[in-house]
């Protein structure tokens, strides 16, 4: 048996084939019942987000046609599915879930939500009755290995989305944005996620202006139709513009007119829209911040490219955490074929130690004592080098292959331990 993951990711498959491929929270259970019956898999855990399908498994010798299962299932054909699937065996399949769990593997570089992804998926095999103790191990190092990495790194500082990127640049311009009134033109999925990015970092006050005054009611905000922005317009200190418009929809005349207002106290406005809301002459007015969607897209890519360096030294750590997970899976297979396997030959030695002893009758009890000590030293010399080689494997994290060799060899398959 041994430990593999198949699946596909959005770098292998388009969104086309990952939502027909998307297995619902609801229907997992039944989904690793239908596996385990078709595969005769020890273990599995089944991880579909948006952005990959990937199926944890303890397989037997043969491993389970993975491709044949998902193309039945979701109506593919077996040769259209299979070249889109990666496998990852034994430590390298500890590794890509390490990975995976920690963000490292996510379309955005470093983000936490797979994590929660991830721990629903294995509660869910968990509670069903479909997780031992190879996957629930490395399930339980891999979130405690990611969360050490997202808590001891600055991953979660370096911002990724342009609303993230919005808040990040206005709490450099103001110090305080608890004290600040947030202004959002368009209330559209930007305009919606900029506002919950902005309460999440303090701010308490939010004027929304949009075509549709119910839309923008939705937002549980101060709600204004479109007409009333140049009279709402000085009550901001910061400005999010992301509304479809014809033309400019803030002129350098609304900003002065509002800077006279607020007695040249400073605005930063953020204009998300394509094309832009905001008349880039605005930018030439004292007392005023504007950067327009290229800016924060520039901050986005930059942060990227730090995100991805701080992934890069971090991977090492990563790697050797997974690793160590799967040395201590193995180091207790080895342990329990050691201990049998000592036994059974210690058996056997007294065994025929003892049909050896009933024929030699004249033997002294110190010299039936002796041969009873040979056949001991004999055993443990020949035990030595077998347990020697074992206990190395199993400390490279890769060592159920020649586990199960062993089992064989000395006839342990009868009661080997729990297989990956």
């Amino acid at each position: 048996m041994g430990l593999r993951v198949t699946g596909l990711n959005h770098r292998r498959a388009p969104v086309e084939v990952r939502e027909r491929l998307a297995v619902a929270p609801g229907s997992l259970p039944s989904v690793l019942a239908d596996f385990r019956a078709e595969s005769g898999a020890a273990e599995t855990v089944i991880l579909s987000t948006c952005n990959r399908v990937e199926v944890y498994h303890v397989h037997p010798a043969e491993p389970p046609d993975i491709a044949g299962f998902l193309a039945r299932r979701h109506g593919f054909r077996t040769e259209e599915l299979a070249p889109l699937l990666y496998v990852h065996d034994g430590s390298d399949a500890a590794r890509h879930l390490f990975e995976v769990v920690a963000g490292f593997d996510s379309m955005v570089p470093g983000e936490t939500q797979v994590l929660g992804q991830a721990r629903d998926a294995y509660h869910a095999a968990r509670d069903a009755g479909h997780t031992g103790r190879v996957l629930n191990r490395l399930f339980q190092s891999a979130f405690a290995a990611a969360k050490k990495m997202h808590t001891e790194t600055a991953l979660a500082e370096i911002s990724v989305s342009v609303p993230s990127v919005a808040t990040r640049l206005a709490g450099k311009v103001f110090t305080d944005l608890s004290t600040k009134t947030l202004l959002i033109l368009g209330a559209g999925e930007t305009g919606r996620l900029t506002l919950e990015s902005f309460r999440e970092r303090g701010v308490k006050r939010f004027l929304v202006v949009n075509r549709t005054v119910e839309r923008a009611q939705a937002l549980s905000a101060e709600a204004f139709g479109l007409d009333e922005m140049p009279a709402v317009f000085p009550r901001a200190d910061l400005v999010i513009a992301c509304i479809t418009a014809e033309g400019y929809a803030i002129t350098p005349d609304h900003v002065r007119t509002a800077l006279r207002a607020r007695r040249q106290a400073p605005i930063l406005l953020l204009d998300l829209g394509v094309p832009r809301n905001v008349h880039p002459d605005v930018n030439r007015l004292d007392n005023v911040y504007l950067f327009d969607v290229d800016d924060l897209q520039e901050i986005v890519r930059q942060n990227l490219r730090e995100r991805e360096k701080e992934i890069g030294t971090r991977r090492p750590l990563l790697e050797h955490e997974a690793l160590a997970a799967m040395a201590q899976v193995d180091a207790l297979d080895v342990q329990r074929v050691l201990a049998r396997l000592r036994e059974a030959c210690h058996r056997i030695g007294g065994e025929e130690a003892q049909k050896t002893l009933s024929k030699l009758q004249g033997l002294d009890p110190a010299a039936r004592d002796e041969v009873a000590y040979l056949v001991e030293r004999v055993i443990n010399r020949i035990l030595h080098t077998p347990t020697t080689a074992l206990k190395a494997e199993a400390r490279n994290g890769d060592s159920f292959a020649l586990i199960e060799l062993a089992a064989r060899l000395f006839g342990l398959t009868g009661e080997e331990p729990k297989k990956r």
